[in-house]
């Protein structure tokens, strides 16, 4: 008999993902997804894996509404694994985790630890008190702690996403001023690193590493910082250490991203912050050999997962939208080259065999893509670092 799996946030792109990976198996699991928006206009919806779409509308809606819907939502079906995919559906699961194991099997770490990978502020503190290296970070609480940034540009972000590039002192006032509006969340005030993007992911169990991977980002969008439009395998045994010395510290369990940047001026990876969920780049990750929708799916079911202790090297390009939002947003032959170049280590995410989730990519590509070349702001949501 099928495994009946609800996995949430279909409109999400490593939702879509999951699904792929696991449908392949026919009959082997029932995949139903959650939406925020209608059917019609959520990604995951189109694949032919996809038995059946919960539109739940959450937006605007604070953690414990959310986790409530979400919860009756399991209440009423006989689901045997739950999969949370976006932030807030990980930080719903976590928190509520003993209400949502009365009815379902889930891989989530417990609130308190939650906590500390979710918080920015939080998460510094945490790897800088192990050693791993950080940017000079500095909690903003209010508009006088601004006076003592001098080494600029900072980047000025807050725990529930916002973030700006500040470059002066008049950007410094009024990205706080931004960001404490939007925001319920602390913010800090980070050095710039100039480097490459890098991470380490992991799956535990436990505390128990069962599974890690290493990824190094060629192309983002938005270009000031973003999603992966393009990623590698990577591997650099510093950068394994310091992944694995703070998931391990945090005894996690369930998947986790640490994300850094490589400084170029100190030859060293800086820790940006922890995403404690899973990544947007988890086709990546599935493409060179680490089944994580799988791992997962074992590990909640009480089984001894196949795990790989080591991993192919592999190049991913999400051609629509992000690939190609990113090569409009800064156009070069350079660029060009690099969006239509093809060999046998590059993976894309056309799927013949489930093609129409990535027609709707297309098209919404094509649709958009006059917004972000015409408008600034959608094409540096961030705004842009002028000075280093």
């Amino acid at each position: 008999m099928a495994h009946k799996i609800l996995i949430t946030d279909g409109p999400n792109k490593n939702t879509l993902a999951i699904l792929r990976d696991l449908g392949k198996d026919k009959g082997k699991y029932h995949l139903e997804i959650t939406s925020h928006f209608n059917k019609g206009i959520t990604l995951s919806s189109y694949s032919k894996y996809c038995k059946k779409t919960h539109v739940q509308k959450s937006v605007g809606e604070d953690l414990d509404s959310y986790a409530e819907k979400l919860l009756d939502l399991v209440r009423k079906n006989d689901y045997d694994v739950l999969l949370p995919v976006g932030l807030i559906s990980y930080l719903a699961a976590s928190k509520f985790r003993d209400n949502f194991s009365n009815y379902v099997r889930l891989v989530v770490p417990e609130w308190e630890k939650m906590k500390i990978a979710f918080n920015k502020d939080n998460t510094m503190k945490f790897a800088e008190e192990l050693g791993i290296p950080i940017p000079r970070t500095r909690v903003i609480s209010t508009e006088d702690d601004l006076e003592d940034i001098d080494d600029l540009p900072v980047v000025m972000k807050s725990s529930d996403g916002f973030l700006k590039y500040c470059s002066n002192k008049n950007e410094l006032l009024e990205n706080y001023k931004f960001i404490k509006n939007k925001s319920a969340t602390r913010i800090i005030a980070q050095e710039y690193i100039t480097g490459f993007g890098c991470g380490f992911y992991g799956v535990y169990d436990q505390g128990e590493l069962v599974a890690h991977f290493l990824h190094k980002r060629i192309r983002e969008f938005p270009v000031t910082g973003g999603p992966s439009a393009i990623a590698e395998s990577y591997f650099d045994k510093r950068l394994l250490h310091y992944g694995e010395k703070l998931c391990n510290a945090l005894e996690w369990n369930g998947p986790i991203m640490a994300e850094f940047k490589y400084d170029i001026e100190n030859d060293d990876y800086k820790l940006i912050e922890v995403n404690p969920k899973l990544w947007g780049s988890l086709d990546l990750t599935i493409a060179a050999g680490v089944d994580v929708p799988r791992i997962l799916v074992d590990i909640a079911l009480g089984k001894k997962p196949d795990a790989p202790k080591s991993y192919q090297y592999v190049k991913y390009k999400w051609l629509f939208p992000d690939a190609f939002w990113a090569l409009v947003s800064d156009f070069s032959m350079v660029n060009m080259k690099e969006f239509f170049s093809s060999n046998d280590s590059i993976r894309t995410n056309f799927y013949p065999d489930d093609v129409l989730p990535f027609m709707i990519q297309f098209t919404r590509a094509l649709a958009e893509s006059p917004t972000i070349i015409l408008d600034r702001k959608r094409k540096y949501p961030h705004g842009r670092v002028t000075s280093k």
